[in-house]
């Protein structure tokens, strides 16, 4: 397949602005080249100290195209659609357009705003992707990777869009999940979102393929954005030929445009299995161990214990807004295994959990119940550990075996999440684990959204 690839990241800000709606924008000015397969939304390292929101990049490929055409979008009641294969053009020119579409969209005036541009002939490394997802990399790096293939980038500012886009551009997926975005009309942006929360409820219940639609923990609609963005809600699922059909089945404000995505979200690309003694700031991780130091709450209602897997131990750390997922990291004791799964913080140097794997649970007796003295009746009090009891009226005195023990409920042997509005992009819910081996044997362009032999009435 002959095309050339086209991406764009940190266009955004905290006050507006969307660097997946700059697709939209770039696809609806650059409709005389064909777009060869979906828009990819490249989600990168959560830890990145600073990203703006969700740390996503896009990648476009466009071409003349040639084979099936899919429906994959509207734009303002106009079709989007994209073929699955193409011939190439020119990079020259659409370097020159696309730098003109960035410049007047990007919103530059935001200290935190620094957008890179690249386009290219050639897909970067993979490995330059599997290093920006995980860890924290030198522009310097990204820019040699993108040399390297003879492609050519724009930077702004400091240029550290550079690192996202030319990482967008060097995914080739293990795995992968789609969006539908729908977008607001211009008018409404910055206004609150309608959407109606039992139809979101109901297409949730309905089309199984979908996740992270909303939290009923929390009753928090998880499809919507908080921030006074473009985007109207999102849709994410397995298959993309269902997620039109969920759009329709929301209730929300009109539609101005919407686009379905490949993308990395759901897949847990940031985690690798890494051992303790290896671990280092700003990192996905996921460790197996045992646990070396029984859970402790803290004021906030946050949750820590610390487990060691031989090389090493460290401190995990579930917070407060993961809510019962606390009670799984509570009910931990000294020699249950557990496999976790979380982003190393810098300060203090602590795994932040975002989900538990309880393996094993250790069998032990657990203390109910202090001795009584027998000269008054009264509960005796602990003299220190494993120093005994002393009454405190008598100053009767009682061995630590006096007090009452039963044997430990130990927790299920199971996997623990917390609320869906807790999750980050990447989070790969316990629901999809397995299924990227099924999605390996697709080909990831040629994958058809919707046959668009009939594409009137279509918005």
């Amino acid at each position: 397949m002959s095309l050339v690839y086209l991406s764009v990241d940190d266009t955004d800000s905290l006050d507006g602005m969307c660097t997946t709606y700059l697709a939209a924008l770039l696809i609806e000015e650059l409709s005389d080249f064909d777009l060869i397969g979906l828009p990819r939304l490249v989600r990168l390292n959560p830890n990145v100290p600073w990203k703006t929101r969700g740390n996503g990049a896009i990648a476009l490929a466009f071409g003349h195209g040639r084979g099936r055409r899919l429906l994959i979008g509207n734009i303002r009641g106009r079709a989007v659609l994209a073929f699955t294969r193409g011939d190439t053009v020119s990079s020259e020119e659409l370097l020159s357009r696309a730098k003109k579409i960035v410049e007047r969209h990007a919103h530059l005036s935001c200290e935190k705003t620094n957008p890179g541009l690249v386009v290219s002939d050639v897909q970067p490394s993979s490995h330059l992707y599997w290093r920006a997802v995980r860890e924290i990399i030198p522009l310097s790096e990204a820019e040699k990777a993108i040399s390297a293939v003879g492609g050519k980038f724009e930077k702004y500012k400091n240029g550290r869009g550079i690192i996202g886009a030319a990482a967008a551009m060097a995914w080739r997926p293990r795995d992968r999940t789609f969006e539908i975005l729908a977008y607001r009309q211009p008018e409404r942006i910055g206004k609150p979102r309608e959407i109606d929360r039992n139809s979101v409820d109901a297409m949730d219940r309905e089309i199984k393929s979908t996740f992270h639609n909303i939290d009923r923990e929390r009753g928090h609609i998880a499809i919507a954005p908080a921030s006074p963005c473009p985007v109207l809600y999102g849709i994410r699922g397995d298959d993309p030929n269902v997620l039109l059909r969920a759009s329709h089945k929301v209730i929300s404000e009109p539609i101005d445009t919407w686009l379905i995505f490949l993308t990395n979200q759901g897949t847990d690309d940031h985690l690798s299995r890494r051992f303790i003694s290896g671990l280092r700031a700003r990192q996905g991780a996921i460790l197996r161990g045992e646990v070396s130091r029984r859970a402790v709450d803290i004021p906030g209602g946050h949750v820590f214990f610390e487990i060691d897997d031989g090389s090493g131990s460290i401190t995990c750390a579930v917070y407060e807004p993961s809510g019962s997922m606390r009670q799984a990291a509570r009910s931990l004791i000294e020699g249950d295994m557990i496999e976790v799964y979380g982003s190393m913080r810098e300060q203090p140097f602590e795994l932040n959990i975002e989900k538990i794997r309880i393996l094993s649970a250790a069998s032990a007796q657990i203390k109910i119940e202090n001795p009584i003295c027998p000269a008054c009746g009264r509960h005796m009090k602990s003299i220190g550990s494993n120093a005994g009891y002393r009454c405190r009226r008598c100053h009767v005195r009682a061995s630590e075996n006096a007090a009452k023990f039963a044997t430990r409920k130990p927790p299920m042997v199971s996997w623990y999440e917390p609320p869906i509005a807790s999750r980050r992009h990447l989070y790969k819910p316990v629901k999809r684990f397995g299924i990227e081996r099924k999605n390996l044997r697709e080909i990831i362009y040629r994958i058809p959204v919707v046959e668009a032999d009939n594409i009137q009435g279509e918005s």
